[in-house]
């Protein structure tokens, strides 16, 4: 194999967001968490990065389930976490 030097990293990849650890173990049904975003497009990839942990999470943890949506006030754009009852 050989090493290429001085390749651009794909855009998808260079422009991942962090969103940080999320504490969904210790979450109980109606608590919630809000995740703060910069921009309406930080926001945008913030909002799809929480969704497909939260779903991989309830995949392996089968008695959580959570909703996710995004949102806007005096402080900026955000997306609140809930968890919520299996029976929703």
């Amino acid at each position: 194999m050989k090493i290429d030097k001085g390749v651009p990293l794909p855009v998808h990849l260079a422009e991942r967001v962090e969103v940080g650890d999320l504490p969904l173990k210790k979450m109980k049904v109606g608590d919630s968490i809000r995740v703060d975003a910069q921009s309406q497009k930080e926001l945008e990839r913030k909002l799809l990065s929480c969704r497909m942990r939260t779903s991989r999470f309830a995949k392996k943890h089968r008695h959580y389930k959570f909703k996710v949506a995004r949102g806007t006030d005096d402080s900026g754009p955000h997306l609140r976490i809930w968890r919520v009852s299996r029976a929703n």
